[in-house]
């Protein structure tokens, strides 16, 4: 219609097609963090090898990490880490704590997924390169929007929910998420699920 000059179109048709997107993913994890308090919040606990999870995982970040210059790997070991919990929702947890690390992590610095055993647990962890937490950000970290508020204009921020809803989903699969301090330098968040056996 002529409002965006033909020279402007496709930068302004790819900012709101990422805004559109940022706005599809707020409103789902939205959605999905009002529904974690509601009793009908579906979950399906079943024996799960964290490996296969993390293997899945794998071969789609590997590529977006790529793609943004950033150095990916994934670590799990040769026996099977096997836990209760919902693989769809871990996934979601993976999937949440992979984009939040590499929205903050530079180009040639590296994001971890491991996940591993630690009797009587099994746990998956996502580690960063990138400017990491404070002390203080890593006793809030779950809480809905505070580190957004804290870093919004201070660098890339996410949607302020998506570690909320890593922290309730986490609770709700029977686990615990946790914040620390990466030995890349950078953030590391690590949920853990019930041990088999």
């Amino acid at each position: 219609d002529g409002v965006v000059p033909d020279d402007d179109v496709e930068r302004v048709a790819g900012t709101m097609l990422s805004e559109t997107h940022r706005l599809d993913a707020l409103i789902a994890d939205l959605l999905d963090l009002a529904r974690l308090g509601a009793v009908e919040f579906p979950v399906d606990i079943v024996e799960v090898d964290l490996r296969d999870v993390a293997a899945a995982a794998d071969e789609v970040w590997a590529d977006r990490c790529a793609a943004e210059g950033v150095k990916w790997f994934c670590h799990a070991p040769q026996r099977p880490v096997l836990v209760r919990c919902d693989p769809r929702r871990v996934r979601q947890i993976i999937d949440n704590l992979v984009a939040n690390a590499l929205r903050v992590t530079p180009a040639g610095e590296p994001i971890i997924l491991q996940v591993a055993n630690d009797p009587p647990v099994g746990y998956l962890e996502v580690r960063d390169g990138g400017p990491g937490l404070s002390d203080s950000d890593l006793a809030v970290a779950f809480v809905p929007a505070e580190l957004y508020s804290r870093y919004r204009g201070l660098r890339q921020v996410g949607t302020g929910v998506g570690l909320a809803l890593v922290g309730r989903l986490a609770e709700r699969l029977g686990g615990r998420a946790s914040a620390g301090h990466a030995p890349e330098g950078g953030a590391c968040f690590r949920v853990s699920f019930p041990s088999v056996g």
